[in-house]
């Protein structure tokens, strides 16, 4: 069974993950010969403070960190 993990900031709507699971699973059905059927798209929202890169917190605290520059998907 095709496991998708999507790791991405909040703010999608019902709609927009529709189309991304569709598209996913279309795709991994036409090229990564899967069935429909077995294929599953899990969503992850990532919180601002929930993940680092570089050795530093990046979200809310990030605001005053220049030194990296901001997550985006």
């Amino acid at each position: 069974m095709p496991t998708v993990l999507i790791y991405w900031s909040p703010g999608r709507n019902p709609d927009q993950k529709k189309r991304v699971i569709e598209e996913i699973t279309d795709t991994l059905v036409e090229h990564g010969n899967a069935r429909k059927e077995d294929v599953l798209v899990i969503f992850q929202d990532i919180q601002p403070g929930d993940a680092g890169r570089g050795g530093k917190v990046i979200g809310a605290a990030q605001a005053t960190n220049h030194d990296q520059p901001p997550i985006t998907d």
